[in-house]
């Protein structure tokens, strides 16, 4: 027995541990590997490197050195160092007063460093950056010599990167055992050549369903990422095709061409895998019923992230997808929620931190949530470029019921849904409130809603069950109000939008787009044929399918009002409120003696 912990304790050391659940490439050339699991309040990380000298791992909150939270570790003559970090700005890290980093093995073997080490999630440490279910920028760097007396050689402009990763809440990659009557197939790319002029593709591809005679469930849903290229895939989707029934020319073409207009019917997400993230399982009574005649194709994104421009990358990553001709009691679905993008919404240029509201509100939910109460699984928020922090919220009857998903650190580049701890349940007549935040200020002109990247969305995805008439729930604010807010005066024969570009853009200005986000409001509310679910002769002219709406204020309000508790200082005052106690013992007690 002691051989054989003695034997397990060498092939850690030499050749890692393998009990991950969560790994990812940092650079392109994969020459930097990071994985780790979560262990309750613990993060545990294991670091490979293609090098003999030091790596160097930190948690920063926009990619920049200056206050990352850093570990170096390296391996001299057969034992493991590592030293918590933060930077300073773009010179040497500091070491931290504070050490949180544990070290728990390490080796050198033919040119590959590991260093295995965890750390809590929430260190309670001003040098420390904290693990939640934020997207993290990860920096990275290595270098072919060990620190001298803790003193690390500059690592060079080659050898340095970002990757951003989220920690939390997103699924494991393990596979877990499938019945057998279970059957698959792959939505993949066709050796697609990854372009090399530029670092960012986002390459799309649509495959029929299956020809089905019964309707069947499909009960997961993997990533397959084509060994050798986990640099290059930074993340894919996974959209659903309402409405479209055939495909003129080609099925495989790059997301940003013209040609792509015939598939704007593909708009609503089913799955989002990103570096990192793992298969999404549907809980074990629930399936996405398929054989039906509504949904004839997926299409698959995949965002290739080729920062170094290395030419000759082929790939053919995409999904793999399970299905059972045994139904589960329950069918799920997907609900999306809002600011609709092609309706008129602005975000002034020169903006650190621009909030836009949108909502599902109680008069829509108490509409389409026709099998009761709706049991969410499963969130995906998404923005674009300009989009810096998102927040999702749930309230019932005026009164916070509280926080469903939420990103302070968002980052378009890194699409992963969010496996919720526990299915929240939303009840028919509830307030879901989407909270999102943009910085403008590298852009001169307004951004307006739209589906290209320099336009910006606020959306939340929402997988949940049992699958209920719902369709979209949108709220937006009311075009027809901005002209009088703005003091545009007469634009003539100019369109609003025209009007918009050509005007400056006060304080007083950027004010009354803010107001405006609050106080005037349309609603859409449609079923899962898209078709609004209010009477016609409730519905505005001129605005297809939307009606009048509350005003989304007494939610702001309401919302400004949460206070967030502070765990360290809990945790301070709860240790000191301990030394309290037992100083009154030990005082008692000698008293007593």
């Amino acid at each position: 027995m002691l051989y054989i912990w003695f034997l397990y304790l060498y092939i850690v050391s030499v050749f890692g541990q393998t009990d991950f659940n969560h790994e990812v490439f940092l650079d392109s050339k994969e020459n930097l590997q990071l994985l780790w699991r979560i262990e309750e309040d613990t993060i545990v990380f294991e670091v490979r490197a293609n090098t003999t000298g030091y790596v160097g791992i930190g948690f920063s909150s926009n990619g920049g050195m200056k206050g990352a939270d850093i570990m170096i570790g390296w391996v001299n003559n057969g034992t493991p160092y590592i030293s918590d970090r933060h930077g300073i700005g773009n010179v040497e890290p500091e070491i931290d007063n504070q050490g949180d980093y544990e070290l728990l093995y390490g080796n050198e073997t033919n040119g590959l460093t590991i260093i295995g080490y965890q750390r809590k999630l929430l260190t309670c440490d001003k040098d420390d950056y904290d693990i939640t279910s934020d997207t993290v920028r990860v920096i990275w760097s290595y270098h072919p010599e060990d620190p001298e007396d803790m003193k690390a050689t500059y690592h060079g402009p080659q050898q340095r990167g970002v990757r951003s990763i989220i920690f939390l809440d997103i699924r494991p990659s393990n596979l877990k055992s499938l019945p057998e009557d279970v059957k698959a197939f792959d939505i993949l790319n066709n050796n697609t050549l990854v372009p090399s002029d530029r670092a960012t593709t986002y390459w799309c591809t649509h495959i029929e369903l299956p020809a089905l005679l019964t309707p069947h469930h499909i009960i997961r849903i993997e990533p397959i990422i084509q060994p050798g290229n986990e640099g290059v895939v930074h993340h894919l989707v996974l959209r659903l095709c309402y409405g479209l029934q055939n495909i003129i020319g080609s099925n495989s073409l790059n997301c940003e061409i013209n040609l792509m207009y015939q598939f704007r019917f593909c708009s609503k997400t089913m799955y989002a895998w990103a570096a990192g993230g793992g298969a999404l399982d549907f809980p074990e009574h629930v399936g996405f019923r398929i054989g039906v005649d509504d949904v004839r194709y997926l299409q698959l994104t995949v965002h290739y992230d080729n920062l170094q421009l290395i030419k000759g990358i082929h790939d053919s990553s995409g999904v793999r997808i399970y299905y059972t001709p045994e139904l589960r009691k329950y069918d799920s679905s997907i609900l999306t929620i809002g600011i609709p993008s092609f309706r008129l919404y602005v975000i002034p240029p020169k903006e650190n931190a621009f909030k836009v509201y949108g909502s599902c509100d109680k008069q829509c939910s108490n509409k389409i949530l026709t099998e009761g109460d709706m049991k969410v699984f499963s969130v995906l928020l998404h923005a674009h470029l300009a989009g810096t922090s998102m927040r999702l919220t749930h309230f019932r009857n005026g009164e916070y019921i509280g926080e469903i998903a939420r990103d302070r650190a968002y980052d378009f580049n890194l699409q992963e849904e969010r496996k919720l701890k526990n299915q929240w349940i939303v009840k028919p007549g509830d307030d879901l409130f989407l909270e999102c935040t943009y910085n403008t200020m590298d852009r001169e002109t307004v951004t307006y809603g739209g589906p290209a990247t320099t336009d910006e969305m606020c959306l939340a995805f929402l997988s949940y069950y049992p699958k209920a008439n719902a369709g979209i729930c949108y709220n937006t604010p009311n075009p027809i109000n901005l002209e009088n807010l703005l003091n545009l005066g007469d634009i003539k024969n100019n369109t609003l939008r025209q009007a918009i570009d050509g005007m400056e853009w006060t304080d007083e200005r950027k004010d009354a787009v803010r107001q405006w986000y609050k106080t005037s409001r349309l609603g859409k509310c449609t079923n899962h044929s898209v078709h609004s679910v209010f009477p016609e002769y409730t519905l505005l002219p001129g605005y297809s399918e939307y009606v009048e709406t509350e005003s989304l204020e007494y939610l702001i309000n309401l919302q400004s009002q949460i206070v967030e508790h502070d765990k360290c200082s809990a945790a301070v005052n709860l240790k000191a409120a301990l030394l309290s106690a037992v100083t009154c013992v030990i005082a008692v007690t000698l008293f007593s003696i």
